[in-house]
């Protein structure tokens, strides 16, 4: 292992590009990664915390003779002086990564007690649950995922308390092994669906997704089947009657206007979509769910 294989903590401090660089000081630094991501085999002089946003990150290390796959369920620290390298799975990506100095952890011990514990627990490589605080911490630090929320002085104090958060987590969680490749896929699924949900009341072509998620238009359609027992059109139409099904169950809006919010392009067309599926009309759906107002 030659010198150059050595990226200090002041070099990824300095080097980061402006886009990339979340918040740092001289203690710790918060860098994003996103899109076609690798890193060769190196070493860091500090302590590192690699966090998935979206999709998936393969992660070697001279501890372990496989990869370990990382999503958005699971992180990983990586101690001081091990080597490893990372790179981004299929599909779209981005992640944040934490380096913390020796000096940070003593500061934390000062402040809050020993962390003997955490150092034992974290002597080689870990991956450890990712809590629902954890998460949202994470969310609000990367913003849009282009943009990091709010000035400088609040990405540093998010930062720091997702630091902390980390650390708690290594402390009490769950440490867990890595996500196995069929679990690198179908959080690629879940990520799909999310997405098709979201955007249920508007054709969203293959294409589209190809370009958006990084996955071939072959590969996309296979893996979503597979993991749904549907195609991607057979479960936004049923995302779309679903919709439709709530809005004639919780508003009077006129069934034409049901139809063109949930993605359809009449009410005709809405009916016609609904008594194959379920073998009732609209209107026969909100007649069955109307409730009788008792005076």
């Amino acid at each position: 292992m030659g010198p150059n294989m050595l990226s200090s903590f002041e070099r990824l401090r300095h080097t980061a590009t402006a886009d990339l660089l979340i918040a740092a000081d001289d203690e710790h630094a918060a860098v994003a990664g996103r899109g076609d991501y690798a890193m060769p085999w190196h070493w860091h002089d500090c302590l590192m915390f690699i966090l998935p946003s979206c999709g998936t990150i393969e992660l070697k290390h001279e501890a372990g003779r496989e990869g370990s796959w990382l999503s958005q369920d699971r992180f990983a620290i990586v101690p001081p002086n091990q080597a490893h390298e990372t790179r981004a799975g299929i599909g779209a990506h981005s992640h944040v990564a934490i380096y913390a100095t020796g000096s940070i952890l003593k500061r934390f011990e000062r402040e809050n007690g020993s962390l003997s514990e955490f150092r034992r627990r974290t002597s080689t490589t870990r991956l450890f649950r990712r809590s629902d605080r954890l998460r949202a911490l994470q969310a609000l630090l990367v913003g849009d995922g282009r943009h990091a929320y709010g000035n400088a002085h609040v990405r540093h104090g998010l930062s720091s308390a997702l630091l902390v958060e980390c650390i708690a987590e290594a402390l009490g969680g769950e440490a867990v092994s890595s996500a196995s490749h069929r679990e690198h896929g179908m959080t690629l699924v879940a990520e799909l669906r999310d997405y098709l949900t979201l955007h249920a009341d508007r054709d969203v072509p293959l294409d589209a997704l190809q370009g958006r998620f990084g996955v071939s238009r072959r590969h996309i359609t296979r893996l979503f089947r597979a993991g749904t027992g549907a195609s991607i059109g057979e479960f936004q139409q049923r995302v779309r009657l679903d919709n439709a099904n709530e809005l004639l169950k919780v508003t009077d809006l006129p069934i034409g206007e049901i139809a063109l919010r949930v993605g359809f392009d009449s009410g005709a067309a809405l009916a016609h979509a609904m008594r194959r599926a379920d073998g009732q009309s609209p209107s026969e759906v909100r007649k069955r769910m109307a409730r009788p107002i008792k005076l």
